[in-house]
């Protein structure tokens, strides 16, 4: 016979091993593809999925997620295609084609980001973007969230958005470093990229990120998914959506949460210079998802105005997103207000 005390500790011990098992059984796996910078640490809002792992929101909603990182959208695009990543932060504007002309059903389910973040660097000599036509410009590649954001600018400020002689040398740290030492006329970046040159001899703004946003939808990125993905990982692309919305409101309510945090990720960044972003940064977390449908019908059609997109189908926003997502995970967190972009009353 088992003596009594031998028998609840055997068994407690079991309960607990099991439970164990219960909670590994229950954490989801998602590989998703994000270009260099967001996968290391952008200091921008893109910096929020290496923050929702770092402060163990991902853990919180059980989720294992394993990033892939590339150097662009169409890379992205790319290995989404290819069924080698479950997600893809992508360009609006190459999912459009992904599903208008190539047929391939993708849609949006969250966002990380409202408000352009890019700016434009260039030569001192370079003192409008008249000065840029026939000068060399970095881009990711042809047809990166980069490039095309930057023919909208110049085509907003009456110049061709061929003007420029566009050089595709790869991910924003290449073009920034390129521009300073001199390899290239121009280029555009983020904010956050920018400031690991910012105060280069010879080097300055052409276009800060406030004038830069004129020119751009509200949303230029989402994160995309298969809709074979969607019907197969369900309930862990709703932990991600909810996981990236709890990582969004901790950072717009503690943002010295965020300076602590990119100080230590970005030690080639000036602290001073990670305070100023974290304050241009206090409107543009997504705190409820940034999928609002008329923002998001805006995006669509600011895309299509662009001369590039006149032999596309036309998709409504409705084609192109699903919104389940951002509305269950809302349903479960609840609505955040504030004066943000992404605020909700």
């Amino acid at each position: 016979m088992i003596p009594r005390r031998l028998f609840l500790a055997s068994t407690l011990a079991a309960v607990a091993a099991s439970m164990a098992v219960a909670q590994e059984d229950d954490v989801l796996e998602l590989t998703i593809a994000l270009a260099v910078d967001d996968a290391n640490f952008n200091v921008t809002t893109g910096s929020v999925f290496r923050l929702a792992e770092e402060f163990g929101f991902y853990e919180e909603h059980g989720l294992d997620v394993t990033y892939v990182a590339l150097d662009g959208t169409p890379q992205a695009a790319a290995a989404l295609q290819s069924g080698d990543v479950d997600a893809a932060d992508i360009g609006m504007d190459a999912a459009i084609r992904l599903v208008a002309q190539n047929d391939f059903p993708i849609r949006g389910i969250v966002a990380t980001s409202t408000g352009s973040p890019f700016l434009i660097a260039a030569k001192d000599d370079i003192q409008s973007v008249e000065d840029l036509e026939g000068r060399t410009y970095a881009i990711a590649d042809n047809g990166s969230l980069d490039h095309n954001l930057t023919q909208s600018a110049l085509r907003g400020m009456g110049v061709s958005q061929d003007a420029p002689s566009y050089v595709a040398i790869g991910a924003p740290a290449v073009r920034v470093q390129a521009l300073a030492v001199g390899q290239v006329d121009a280029t555009t970046v983020s904010f956050g990229t920018y400031g690991s040159i910012e105060g280069t001899e010879g080097i300055h703004v052409l276009m800060d990120a406030d004038r830069f946003s004129a020119f751009a939808p509200p949303m230029s990125k989402f994160l995309a998914v298969h809709e074979d993905t969607i019907a197969e990982k369900d309930e862990a692309l709703l932990r991600l959506t909810e996981a990236l919305i709890d990582t969004a409101r901790e950072m717009e309510a503690h943002p010295e949460r965020w300076v602590e945090a990119a100080v230590a990720a970005r030690p080639d960044l000036a602290p001073e210079s990670i305070e100023r972003n974290a304050e241009f940064l206090t409107t543009r977390w997504c705190i409820n998802g940034c999928f609002d449908p008329a923002e998001l019908q805006t995006s669509v059609d600011f895309i299509y105005a662009n001369p590039d997109f006149a032999d596309v189908p036309v998709l409504s926003a409705d084609q192109l997103v699903d919104t389940s997502y951002t509305e269950r995970a809302l349903e479960n967190l609840g609505t955040q207000g504030g004066e943000g972009l992404d605020a909700r009353m």
